[in-house]
């Protein structure tokens, strides 16, 4: 155990947050080093000085956000790699790579030309293409409709590649899956996001489309998406944080009073969630809805008192 990974870690020492094994090794370097042991005095007598001072309860809204940044960031944190990883090519990373390097991304962007020009030129000279294993986001250029067949569980999808296209089958197919979750993400008609996210509103308890009908809560523009991806997970508020979380955001921050509406009643399960509380609190106060603020606190109201 060196000095560096000690001073990293003196700040979860004091506030016991280390294994019992670190914490133990970490106190037999703190008895030999004495630089170490005058860090930590330094953070004990800066934890004192912070223990005494008044301490400030958060807002609803800068709780709730705190929160879902944590979620967020911790979703995307990367994994500490075993050794071996570091001989793998990692295609992903390396591409990270190219804000870094103009020159790099000057030579892809090259190659990735003449690769579409030489798929172009074999497809209008009557070589076929082989088709994909599966459908990528990145090669389809916009989809075009969504129906649903009446009395059936299929769905046909439109959507344009270098060609139009289309396919057909069940809502639970993992490729009309794939394209329903692209609509409701990235396509520029809100009748096909509309279409999409009422289709995958059926079936929320698949994570991958939990995750889209979120995206589709938090930043599609078209309020009439939003309420109906607020139908499709608001029976999630309970198992799913993240769930939860976009809820709440609606909730504080929508434009729209039937989505907040709409996110005021899907959180009744969670209501003594302490975020929740806070926000149901904070709104029964100054929301600008006279809806809001009442139903607000008739929540309030009904919830046990918390001594």
């Amino acid at each position: 155990m060196n000095c560096d990974w000690v001073q990293q870690n003196i700040s979860l020492y004091l506030y016991n947050e280390l294994a019992d094994d670190a914490r133990h090794e970490l106190e037999q370097h703190l008895q030999r080093c004495n630089n170490c042991a005058a860090e930590l005095a330094a953070q004990q007598e800066f934890q004192a000085q912070m223990n005494v001072l008044p301490v400030e309860e958060p807002s609803a809204s800068f709780l709730a956000g705190a929160r879902m940044r944590l979620q967020e960031a911790l979703e995307h944190t990367e994994q500490h790699r075993a050794w071996y990883h570091r001989f793998i090519f990692d295609p992903t990373a390396w591409l990270r790579q190219m804000r870094f390097s103009p020159a790099l991304a000057a030579v892809l962007v090259i190659v990735g030309f003449g690769g579409g020009l030489g798929t172009m030129y074999r497809a209008l000279g009557g070589a076929k293409p082989a088709q994909p294993a599966s459908i990528q986001g990145a090669s389809i250029a916009g989809i075009t409709s969504i129906d649903r067949q009446p009395n059936s569980d299929n769905i046909q999808i439109h959507y344009d590649r270098l060609l139009p296209d289309s396919v057909q089958g069940p809502a639970s197919d993992p490729k009309i899956q794939e394209l329903l979750k692209y609509a409701a993400k990235s396509n520029y008609n809100s009748g096909v996001r509309l279409n999409s996210v009422d289709v995958l509103s059926s079936k929320p308890d698949d994570p991958g489309v939990r995750e889209a009908l979120i995206y589709a809560l938090r930043y599609d523009s078209n309020p009439g998406v939003r309420l109906k991806a607020l139908d499709g997970v608001g029976s999630y508020v309970k198992q799913d944080i993240r769930v939860r979380n976009a809820v709440l955001s609606a909730l504080l921050d929508d434009s729209n009073l039937g989505v907040r509406s709409g996110a005021l009643h899907a959180l009744e399960p969670v209501r003594a969630d302490s975020s929740v509380r806070m926000a149901l609190q904070q709104l029964a106060k100054e929301d600008p809805s006279d809806y809001i603020r009442t139903e607000s606190k008739r929540e309030l109201d009904s919830m046990p008192t918390i001594d």
